[in-house]
């Protein structure tokens, strides 16, 4: 899914707003899409690469900014490729995510295919029943 299209998306989760899509949610960082509740993020990344640096870094910056009175979750949207599968990906950021627990208070991860994402023209509710089916969910303690 091309970044423009992602950003465009009515992304949406029970209680949350839409604080930007694309803008700049501290010094350098541009997630695509970040949803709020209070001091509570939701931010996601949709990413068409095949580059686990690049899933690593997404998540490493989005954990950096979840920090201090801030908690919250990273979602990433993913194209299935040959060698880039989502639980491939989710086991190769496990072992970061439990690296990253003492310094983070970003509470899980969740990887899930674009197709299941947006199966249709509307994406699926965040943390929703089908969301959570059609998701991979990986947590810093295990």
């Amino acid at each position: 899914m091309k970044d423009k299209l992602f950003k465009n998306l009515l992304h949406n989760a029970e209680g949350y707003s839409v604080l930007n899509s694309g803008g700049q949610l501290a010094k350098g960082y541009k997630p695509d899409t970040v949803l709020k509740k209070e001091n509570d993020y939701i931010i996601m990344e949709c990413d068409t690469g095949t580059s686990r640096k690049g899933y690593l870094g997404a998540m490493l910056k989005a954990a950096r900014f979840l920090t201090n009175e801030k908690n919250g979750i990273f979602v990433l949207v993913i194209k299935e490729k040959p060698n880039t599968k989502v639980r491939q990906i989710a086991e190769h950021l496990q072992e970061y995510l439990k690296w990253l627990k003492p310094l983070t208070n970003l509470r899980v991860v969740y990887l899930i295919e674009t197709t299941k994402y947006c199966p249709g023209k509307l994406p699926l509710k965040i943390m929703s029943s089908a969301f959570e089916k059609g998701a991979i969910a990986i947590y810093a303690d295990g």
